[in-house]
């Protein structure tokens, strides 16, 4: 299983690719600051889940998945 630390650079660099203002881009940013500050999978997703704004949090969710299922 690959660490947060790895999955949220993966996060960054996707964000990073994405147009600036898009919906991937927000969503591949929040997934990069959950991953980047928490420890565990399932930490991330709490984060995402309590403290991502509305608008973008279904997508980093969906974000989360992509990365975590491309181990």
């Amino acid at each position: 299983m690959t660490g947060n630390k790895v999955l949220a650079e993966r996060a960054r660099q996707l964000a990073g690719q994405a147009p600036a203002g898009s919906p991937d881009r927000r969503a591949y940013g929040c997934a990069a600051v959950a991953l980047a500050t928490t420890s565990t999978l399932a930490a991330a997703r709490r984060v995402l889940a309590d403290d991502c704004p509305d608008i973008a949090k279904a997508a980093a969710l969906a974000a989360l998945g992509q990365l975590t299922s491309k181990e």
